[in-house]
């Protein structure tokens, strides 16, 4: 039987193909005119999981757009991994600035373009290739594994929480690998530890109800203006913390 890397190496084009293939599916997360086509590019993507054997694959609904879920292994004297990833991809606009159809594939000086290439699909499908590898070569995996692939990431995760709650004896691990990340050049291995997160807030700030004098008022009236710029100053110290 070929190793995980040879059975990689033989099917390279078919794994691209693969790829291809949802790439082309426009899972718009964002607009609601795509609906049929994310939950299509989450049934496709779960069947092709299910085509080459892991133990359990589902499509989980959630508030929103659906999630898939897949597991494989239970020995207890594994460790188990969870890989996080997500299908969804942002719209495509402005359309004018693409050179090729963003939904059209193409490859150019060895690097695809389309949208989702770079986040997620293209990612994630590295990590499910790597679990078909070892699977179709016959090879045991050296771990327990779960998928979670959502489809909500471009627009908040919106219902995330709310599954993760629902299922977590189910998604229970030692580790998660999010494969929603990036590497600083080919061929060298890059491990990213952590992510900065966001929080939003909105700030309102009143001012005079008419317009002051400036001659007479300017300096004893604080402009909201002035009053925002300095609270946007003071996000940041001068090492750049928060």
């Amino acid at each position: 039987m070929p190793s995980p890397a040879d059975y990689a190496r033989t099917h390279a084009d078919r794994f691209e193909s693969d790829l291809f293939e949802l790439l082309r599916i426009p899972s718009v997360s964002a607009d609601s005119a795509h609906d049929d086509d994310t939950r299509r590019c989450c049934n496709t993507l779960a069947d092709h999981i299910r085509g080459f054997g892991v133990d359990q694959v589902e499509v989980v609904e959630t508030g929103g757009h659906p999630a898939v879920l897949a597991s494989h292994g239970s020995d207890p004297d594994k460790p188990t991994v969870l890989i996080y990833g997500h299908y969804d991809v942002q719209p495509p606009d402005p359309m004018e600035l693409w050179d090729t159809p963003p939904f059209e594939p193409t490859v150019k000086d060895g690097h695809v373009f389309a949208r989702g290439a770079n986040d997620d699909k293209g990612q994630m499908m590295m990590h499910v290739k790597a679990v078909e590898s070892f699977l179709k070569s016959g090879t045991e995996l050296p771990v327990n594994l779960k998928l979670l692939i959502e489809g909500e990431e471009e627009v908040g995760s919106k219902h995330l929480t709310d599954l993760l709650t629902k299922h977590k004896e189910r998604l229970a691990a030692d580790v998660v690998l999010v494969s929603d990340t990036a590497m600083f050049a080919r061929g060298v291995p890059s491990i990213t530890s952590g992510l900065r997160g966001l929080a939003y807030i909105e700030v309102h700030v009143e001012g005079p109800t008419r317009d002051l004098h400036s001659g007479v008022f300017g300096g004893g009236v604080h402009n909201p203006l002035n009053a925002l710029c300095e609270l946007v100053a003071q996000l940041h110290d001068d090492d750049g913390r928060i």
